[in-house]
């Protein structure tokens, strides 16, 4: 434990002369000051205008970037429902059940199976259910998968 510090040592706050007077500031640093402050006093509120702009904005980009997503998923499953109705009736299964298994990605009417000598051609088109209301002006968006295969040798 140390010992305690002598009173001389200590400092205590030098009281102000009342006769003293207030220091100055220079006119100029009052000038800039006043402008300072009136530009504040102006700029107030532009974040909040900015952001009622920005906000509507980023909201469109958004749900844009959502939209697209769907899309490439769509696309994704016309080229699975494609891949696998061609692939069941290259086994040889009947046409009734290969459609079954490609009504199970997309909606009925989306397949088309033709099928020349011994290569099967499957398309799958489809048209997205919802379009948002910012591009409602475009014509329909249609995702179309296609794929060909040769039947197995002892399918008819």
């Amino acid at each position: 434990m140390s010992p305690p510090r002598p009173a001389a040592t200590q400092r205590s706050p030098m009281p102000r002369r009342p006769d003293s007077p207030a220091p100055r500031t220079p006119a100029s640093q009052t000038t800039t000051a006043t402008r300072a402050d009136r530009a504040t006093r102006a700029e107030r509120g532009a974040v909040t205008a900015e952001m009622a702009l920005a906000l509507p904005v980023l909201v469109s980009f958004l749900l844009l970037g959502i939209w697209s997503i769907g899309l490439v998923v769509l696309n994704i499953r016309c080229i699975d429902a494609a891949r696998d109705v061609a692939r069941a009736v290259a086994r040889g299964e009947s046409l009734d059940h290969a459609n079954a298994i490609g009504l199970r990605t997309v909606p009925a009417g989306a397949i088309v199976i033709t099928r020349e000598a011994s290569d099967i051609q499957v398309t799958v088109t489809a048209i997205p259910a919802h379009k948002p209301p910012l591009l409602a002006f475009l014509s329909p968006t249609r995702l179309t998968a296609t794929a060909t295969l040769q039947a197995e040798p002892d399918t008819p």
